[in-house]
């Protein structure tokens, strides 16, 4: 059963979910701490395939293992919140009320035989990812509760929202079933106080020799030639905040999209699993989001799905007669196609797409670099 001490804020959670992310605790502990933001609270990571109904739980905490099971066999595809929550807007937390009346609810299924006998009465939640009939969505289920306590666990999971979203798309979160969502192109770098490297791991190295920012010396030690992420560094060391994470770019070799780089220091919760005043950066390629953006992209400017198989192959750095290739059809029919993309979007050359596929693949980021935390 979850845990009947005082409800964690915002800054605890960020903390467990980094220390989580960065492998320096398990996941449980992010979920099992999540239940105490409403009474009798469960908190609940799953997925649901819109497309061929497959619906399973992937991290939960106070539920037991029988009726996790009974979800996963069953009531999955009976819960009448799932429809809703399919098309609420990305990252937008809600309560269950403002998506299925509670009178309507009672007369389902899934409350009688589900709900009731867990004195599980309403909740809130927030889909992270939605993605060709794939959606994910964590979920905070309780007995009821009042109106201040809903709008109090309503705000703390709204600020850690971005976090979630950056923990679900760097490493899927324990969401593996689901199938290639766990990136492996993020590598990640340990450092003191004295910017010893503490550890590295080999992607974070790789990484390393793309940018001419930054590099580990002869001795062990980060030397860093970019002035901001210095002074983002130096501020990550010395901060007295109780949490910081901050997100910073800097420059690759070779014309490459910029290296984004997460900084966090632990707060009181990372700091038990740690000894001294260490800080952890990750490394990630912003590459990564351009299916997502590709796929934004086609979506603003109304693109035919041919168009945008062009589209996702461009940012995906093929050339066109690989794309015709995969198509099954010429290379002049792909360049006829290709010159109807660039009239509907206001492009002239492959570049542009690439260009603001990037922009709108970052864009979706915007509300993940706030920093650094603080209690709110």
């Amino acid at each position: 059963m979850p845990s009947k001490t005082t409800a964690p804020d915002a800054v605890e959670l960020i903390d467990h979910l980094y220390a989580a992310l960065f492998g320096e605790a398990p996941w449980q502990n992010f979920v099992d701490r999540s239940c105490s933001l409403l009474p009798n609270g469960r908190t609940v990571l799953f997925y649901q395939d819109k497309t061929s109904g497959a619906g399973a739980m992937s991290l939960t905490a106070g539920l037991d293992a029988g009726m996790v099971k009974k979800f996963n066999d069953h009531y999955h595809s009976v819960n009448p919140w799932i429809d809703h929550a399919m098309i609420r807007p990305l990252g937008k937390v809600l309560q269950a009320d403002e998506m299925l009346a509670r009178a309507d609810l009672r007369r389902t299924e899934f409350f009688q035989d589900y709900l009731r006998p867990q004195d599980i009465e309403t909740g809130l939640g927030v889909t992270l990812h939605r993605q060709q009939g794939l959606h994910v969505f964590f979920s905070i289920v309780s007995a009821d509760a009042t109106e201040e306590q809903i709008a109090s666990a309503k705000h703390c999971t709204t600020l850690l929202v971005p976090h979630l979203y950056r923990a679900f798309r760097v490493q899927g979160a324990g969401m593996k079933m689901v199938g290639g969502l766990q990136s492996t192109s993020e590598g990640v770098l340990q450092i003191d106080a004295r910017l010893q490297v503490v550890a590295a791991d080999a992607r974070a190295l790789l990484l390393l020799a793309e940018t001419d920012a930054l590099c580990v010396g002869p001795v062990g030690r980060l030397i860093c030639k970019d002035a901001n992420l210095l002074t983002c560094l130096q501020h990550q060391l010395s901060s007295e905040d109780p949490t910081a994470v901050q997100h910073v770019y800097v420059k690759r070799k070779e014309g490459a999209l910029p290296l984004r780089i997460c900084l966090y220091r632990p707060g009181n919760v990372g700091r038990t699993y740690l000894s001294g005043s260490h800080c952890f950066m990750r490394l990630e390629d912003p590459a990564l989001s351009l299916p997502e953006g590709a796929r934004r992209f086609c979506s603003i400017h109304g693109l035919t799905d041919a168009e945008a198989v062009i589209v996702s192959g461009i940012a995906a750095g093929h050339t066109l007669a690989q794309i015709a290739a995969v198509r099954k059809t010429s290379q002049e029919t792909v360049r006829t196609q290709l010159k109807t993309i660039f009239w509907k979007t206001g492009c002239h050359r492959q570049a542009d797409i690439i260009r603001q596929v990037a922009i709108i693949a970052q864009s979706n980021d915007t509300y993940l670099t706030a920093s650094p935390i603080k209690p709110q």
